[in-house]
């Protein structure tokens, strides 16, 4: 038996052995009054026949005027009440006794002793009250004493009132008992009650009693044991299928757990470790060399080929790399869309660096790739960093630089004219970091309106830095910088945490911007479905996410947007037609709202073929049965021309700025 099961048999056992002697105790209790209210009622009923005979035969005399002599005096209950108590008490075997006396009596046979005593001093003291009683113990054994009051009436003062007025014969033959009142004391009726055989009786039916609960408990304690025993056999068996299918379970878990890390720290498509692998690396690194390699103009291999043959090519990529370069102390990462990072330990020198770069964008260049029978070769470019603090950020500044200069590679060099941008970037990653830690991130709320009234009306969520002295900044100035950052995954939940704040307890639906890097990360995916459950948003909620940055990894958003659609939340494409737009995977995909761009949109009312552009995705949304938004509405005649194209939203500057939680109506 488990020590849990000893223990609720060893407190069912003292429960049951408490309950016992509470019943040996309470039966006591209940029977000593039992004793007591029997006692009472038969001194009570003996009383009342010594009252009733003393009455009638003093009436009898003074009602019907026997005159009284030595003979007949002797029948009034004053004289021989004594003698017939004491006969009854004889008769009774001693076991009750009967008195009238006082503690001035006429007759020495009448004097009131010991409790006799008592209840007269107790009677004067309480003149209300008319009965005294008490069960005492002493040598003549258990009895039960009673006493009641005896009151001077009118028809007691007719002997004993005064002495003048008294019959002849009482005032001949005694010369005491004259003077009393009316209402004064004169005595008590005591009755005393032998108990002993009545407390032998009654222990008796105490054990009797007592020995039925015992015997019931005896039985009870006995069955309940074997009924434990009984469930501790079936316990057993359960708790060893129990931990069976525990072990199975947990085994399970850490299976999944294992899973479900891998696919955070590892990039889907090429197995390889991701950006957010990267940065917990460059947390723990020291000194490292990173490389940047960026595909040039893949947005048109998609569209050419489409995103299967451009995730094939990726993937040939990925394992061209990993074979030719990504040997002892050099690790492989794959970047969102079409990047990849070469991370390396041991190059000590810049020319080192340099070499290195440039026989990996070489190698690339010579490289033929097949898909599907066709040779096809890839162009990069490179960026790489040897900066101790920020390398990341100084080899995409590199990379980039690359790109704006057409060329090749650029490792990064505090001489070149990048040098201004990056300390801006330093510095603005510091500003970001500051402001998240002194709680400075803060949501504004632009409105978008329906043209339909029965459609909601939905407040976009953008982001603001706002200085200690109240500058507020856009985040064209910090959220490109900040994505560089390990702070970018705070930034987004701390934005989210704030909008669902805000709108709680409003009735309006509200937008959250995410971006491709959100999308990608399990960890803010948890965390913001968790808010979205916690804060009841789902209903209410819409995420946008920018064309640019979803579309390139059809397969791994497609994912990410089914997880929150599964919660019931609707999602929005921001800036359609900003570049090459894919009508395909926008079908594919199932938006709720295709939110038109603003150049499309800024100048409509003056250029033509934004009005076919713009009338061609209104057309093809109607189809699909998706709404639009029209975004940068500055005027009237922009929102009257957008209207009658069909579009179920507008938003600008026109319709309202965006404005902070405090400001919303």
């Amino acid at each position: 038996m488990s020590r849990k099961l000893q223990f609720l048999y060893l407190f069912v056992f003292i429960a049951t052995v408490a309950f016992n002697i509470y019943f040996y105790l309470d039966q006591q209790d209940h029977l000593r009054k039992m004793q007591c209210f029997t006692a009472r009622e038969q001194a009570k009923a003996l009383d009342g026949f010594i009252r009733a005979f003393r009455q009638t035969y003093q009436q009898r005399f003074l009602q019907d005027r026997i005159p009284l002599n030595e003979e007949n005096i002797k029948l009034l209950p004053v004289t021989n009440m004594a003698a017939i108590t004491q006969k009854f008490s004889t008769m009774m075997h001693r076991k009750v006794s009967v008195r009238t006396v006082s503690d001035r009596p006429r007759d020495p046979r009448n004097r009131a002793e010991g409790l006799e005593l008592e209840s007269i001093r107790y009677f004067r003291a309480h003149p209300k009250k008319r009965v005294f009683y008490r069960m005492v113990e002493d040598e003549k054994g258990a009895r039960f004493f009673y006493a009641s009051a005896l009151y001077v009436s009118a028809q007691c003062l007719k002997c004993h009132g005064k002495k003048e007025e008294a019959p002849a014969y009482i005032r001949q033959k005694f010369d005491r008992a004259y003077g009393y009142h009316l209402g004064e004391l004169r005595g008590v009726i005591a009755v005393s009650l032998s108990q002993t055989q009545m407390k032998k009786n009654l222990a008796t039916v105490v054990w009797v009693n007592v020995g039925k609960i015992v015997l019931g408990s005896l039985i009870f304690l006995v069955a309940f044991y074997f009924l434990l025993r009984r469930y501790a056999k079936k316990e057993e068996v359960y708790t060893r299928k129990l931990k069976e299918e525990v072990a199975q379970k947990t085994a399970a878990l850490e299976k999944k757990s294992d899973q479900l890390r891998y696919r955070l720290y590892h990039d889907d498509l090429t197995g390889l470790p991701n950006r957010h692998a990267l940065l917990e690396t460059l947390e723990r690194a020291a000194t490292v060399s990173l490389v940047l390699i960026n595909v040039d103009d893949f947005n048109e291999i998609n569209d050419f080929y489409g995103h299967e043959i451009g995730d094939v090519l990726i993937l040939q990529l990925a394992n061209f790399l990993r074979e030719r370069y990504a040997k002892e102390g050099v690790r492989l990462y794959r970047m969102p869309s079409d990047e990849f990072a070469l991370l390396y330990d041991n190059l000590g020198e810049r020319a080192q660096l340099e070499a290195e770069i440039q026989r990996v964008v070489e190698g690339v260049h010579d490289y033929t790739f097949l898909i599907e029978g066709e040779d096809i070769h890839l162009r990069v470019a490179a960026g790489a960093s040897m900066e101790e603090s920020d390398v990341l950020i100084t080899a995409d500044m590199a990379m980039k630089w690359a790109k704006t200069k057409k060329r090749d590679w650029v490792v990064f060099d505090h001489s070149l004219n990048i040098g201004a941008r990056y300390r801006e970037n330093i510095a603005w990653a510091e500003r970001l970091k500051k402001a998240l830690d002194e709680d400075r991130i803060v949501p504004y709320f632009q409105p978008i309106k329906p043209l339909d009234a029965r459609q909601p009306l939905i407040y976009e969520a953008l982001i603001r830095l706002v200085e200690s002295d109240g500058t507020v900044h856009m985040p064209g100035e910090f959220l490109e910088i900040a994505k560089k950052t390990r702070y970018y995954p705070r930034l987004t939940l701390v934005m989210a945490r704030k909008v669902f704040e805000a709108f709680e307890n409003l009735p309006y639906h509200v937008s959250l911007n995410l971006s491709y890097l959100d999308l990608m990360n399990a960890e803010t995916l948890d965390r913001l479905t968790q808010m979205i459950a916690s804060y009841g948003m789902a209903e209410r909620l819409h995420i946008e996410i920018l064309e640019s940055e979803g579309i390139e990894r059809f397969d791994e958003l497609e994912k990410s947007l089914q997880r929150f659609r599964s919660l019931g939340v609707k999602v929005s494409l921001d800036d359609f037609g900003s570049g090459y737009s894919n009508f395909i995977n926008v079908a594919n995909l199932d938006f709720d709202i295709l939110k038109i761009d603003g150049t499309l949109i800024r100048q409509i009312h003056h250029d033509i073929s934004r009005q076919i552009t713009v009338e061609t995705i209104v057309d093809f949304a109607k189809k699909l049965n998706i709404r639009t938004c029209a975004e940068f509405v500055g005027s009237a005649e922009v929102l009257e021309i957008v209207r009658e194209m069909g579009v179920d939203y507008v938003q600008g500057f026109y319709l309202g700025e965006p404005k902070p939680a405090d400001d919303l109506v």
